[in-house]
């Protein structure tokens, strides 16, 4: 059976060189998983989205926000857990909230201000200086908007491949195009290539040379330079999505929450 599933991932990823799987340490399975998990913050909460509003709970207690007229949160942004950003795909609206899930700011894309164009936007997230990172399919450009003075303004050349995966931090805004190509862009517009990744169906970039990824054999840290691969031996064969953070690792599966001791780039 080993000789099986060894032969089984090298026919699936030839390219690869599949290292020694990373080691684990099971820390606790806390409850039963009823809500779509978006993960945790460094103060112990844990961030989740049940009937379309958004939870965040710590030792019983429990903040909610929920924007009904919006419908569905399409993602949440934790970078930052003092101005959480909330992602409406559907009606082209991002929301920020405060550590107490209250409301700040509320901006609806198709409806900008002074007369600004309509902006038809993909991908968002937290950058430094009251911006926001966007992509906007109209142009197909990344760029970055300001939330203090409503305007918006592209730092990349426009990319026809599309976003499969993206993530940002202050500084910078990483994705994953349809071909496979990683890249990062910063806040002054230089665009750097990071190397190609492996087919996967959810991933989270640990750095620019580092990322997480899960595919049909597990879940797997994946080097982007070497293109090497080191599968991470979790218990679970089969889970909905995975979170990193502070040496967590959080594995959501449709009935439980597993999370262990990890130390990762």
């Amino acid at each position: 059976m080993k000789k099986f599933l060894l032969l089984l991932l090298l026919t699936t990823l030839p390219a690869m060189a599949q290292e020694l799987a990373v080691p684990v340490r099971l820390m606790a399975n806390p409850k039963p998983a009823t809500e779509t998990f978006v993960g945790t913050d460094a103060f112990g909460w844990q961030y989740t989205i049940a009937n379309n509003e958004f939870r965040k709970q710590k030792d019983g207690r429990v903040l909610k926000y929920k924007n009904v007229a919006l419908g569905d949160i399409y993602r949440a942004d934790l970078q930052n857990p003092l101005q959480i950003v909330l992602f409406y795909r559907k009606f082209n609206t991002v929301v920020l909230l405060d550590n107490q899930l209250n409301e700040t700011l509320n901006i609806n894309f198709s409806n900008l201000p002074n007369n600004q164009p309509e902006l038809i936007v993909e991908a968002t997230g937290l950058a430094s200086q009251n911006r926001l990172w966007l992509y906007d399919v109209t142009t197909q450009q990344i760029g970055l908007y300001d939330t203090a003075k409503n305007t918006f303004r592209t730092v990349t050349p426009p990319f026809k491949d599309g976003l499969k995966f993206y993530q940002s931090d202050y500084n910078y805004f990483y994705w994953i195009d349809n071909t496979g190509t990683c890249y990062a862009v910063n806040l002054f517009g230089n665009v750097t290539p990071l190397g190609t990744v492996p087919e996967f169906k959810a991933a989270q970039l640990l750095d620019s040379a580092n990322i997480l990824i899960s595919t049909a054999e597990g879940l797997f840290e994946y080097n982007l330079p070497q293109q090497s691969l080191k599968k991470v031996a979790v218990v679970e064969k089969t889970f909905g999505s995975f979170y990193y953070k502070d040496q967590i690792l959080s594995i959501f599966t449709n009935d439980q929450i597993i999370q262990y001791k990890i130390k990762l780039p």
